[in-house]
């Protein structure tokens, strides 16, 4: 009995140490496979950025969807292929890469507030505003609190809804450290607006005055309180505040030079009113104010002076605007005097100038280059707020976009 315990003291220790080589043994085999299964998905993500590069997309996708499904842990590749399924418009695919992202618990807090956030411009994408809000609000402080921040701001700018934007354009400020007041502003006139439009004088007052604190003496603003004023039965007052913008801001006159007169012709001032727009002419003589002077003088003055005034612009600052009211003005004046000829001969070269001018003369935003035959506060084609110079240029068509 005791040669056989003696036997089995020198044999539990050889036992230990063939299990423990044996466990070491499975410890490596599986490190070698884990080692080719890293080495696998390198290879597959390798493959499929070098089909990015080659501008195969759809094979692309297929090989870096197999290794998400593979590797649940690897988040920024789930993060890159939503962002890439919804720049290709495929956005219910990036609806649920990212829902799924964000409906996990395991996540730390940034990486879900990024799902969040990415999951809300997948909804603002698709036009699904209210799901984008409620996504684009989840998302906390951190580094995508200012990116949420500004998406809601552009879904409540599509919705019209000012008085969200307002708030969200003034949190923002405290996120970025940078100013939105012209928006701020711009938003106020918008709700102006509107309140005159449903002739809620009370709301414009107090839009216009916050519009007016936001960015004083705005231009926008400073035309809106004219015509709040003129809403008011106070011409007097309309006046005065829309004096302050001939003082400046003299280019934007044209948008109100017709409320201009009819102000003054309430008071029995229209010539007065007149002169002053004249004045103008001098530094605005391109674009709208002229169109519409000349309308004005050709009434009160008749075609004669109008002409007159149209020679002088055209000495000082030709245009083809200005050459076109002036060949309308001559066509005028031969047909009043019975002179056939002459009429013909100006209705043809009045009909090339207005085609000349139709053409040309545009609005043209400074930031992204939309073209368009009326002015606009905000561009319809990069959303910008005063983008739009005031002044009617009459260049050479770019190749941009246009209405």
């Amino acid at each position: 009995m005791i040669q056989i315990a003696t036997a089995w003291l020198f044999l539990i220790p050889i036992l230990f140490g063939l299990g423990w080589m044996a466990a070491r043994w499975d410890l490596r085999l599986e490190n070698r496979m884990d080692e080719r299964e890293r080495l696998r998905q390198q290879r597959s993500t390798f493959k499929g950025l070098s089909l990015l590069l080659n501008e195969q997309p759809d094979q692309a996708i297929e090989t870096l969807v197999k290794i998400a499904q593979l590797d649940p842990e690897t988040i920024e590749l789930h993060f890159s292929l939503g962002n890439l399924f919804r720049r290709r418009g495929e956005t219910e695919r990036a609806i649920r890469v990212h829902q799924h992202l964000a409906n996990r618990d395991d996540l730390k807090p940034r990486d879900r507030d990024h799902a969040a956030y990415e999951l809300g411009r997948d909804f603002l994408r698709a036009g699904l505003l209210d799901r984008a809000e409620a996504s684009l609000n989840r998302v906390g402080e951190g580094k995508y609190a200012a990116p949420a921040k500004e998406s809601l701001l552009e879904m409540y700018q599509i919705e019209r809804d000012w008085q969200k934007a307002i708030i969200a354009a003034q949190e923002l400020e405290s996120l970025q450290s940078k100013p939105h007041q012209i928006e701020i502003a711009q938003f106020h006139c918008e709700l102006g607006q509107e309140a005159l439009r449903r002739q809620d004088l009370v709301g414009a007052e107090q839009s216009i005055t916050r519009a007016l604190q936001a960015v004083p003496n705005h231009a926008r603003a400073l035309i809106l309180q004219g015509d709040y004023l003129m809403a008011m039965d106070r011409p007097v007052q309309a006046i005065e505040t829309w004096s302050v913008l001939t003082k400046l801001h003299p280019a934007y006159m044209h948008l109100l030079a017709d409320r201009w007169m009819l102000a003054h012709t309430n008071l029995n001032k229209a010539e007065e009113g007149l002169d002053r727009l004249v004045d103008l002419l001098k530094t605005q003589a391109s674009g709208e104010l002229l169109d519409i002077v000349h309308k004005h003088i050709t009434q009160l003055r008749g075609s004669h002076v109008a002409q007159t005034m149209l020679v002088e612009v055209m000495q000082s600052s030709p245009s083809l605007s200005a050459l076109s009211k002036l060949a309308e003005t001559r066509l005028a004046l031969a047909q009043s005097n019975g002179s056939d000829d002459k009429v013909a001969e100006i209705k043809a070269i009045l009909g090339l100038l207005k085609q000349r001018t139709t053409s040309l003369a545009r609005y043209t935003c400074g930031n992204c280059g939309f073209r368009a035959r009326r002015f606009y506060w905000q561009c319809p084609g990069c959303n910008h707020w005063e983008a739009y110079s005031p002044r009617r240029s009459e260049g050479v068509a770019p190749s941009g976009p246009s209405m």
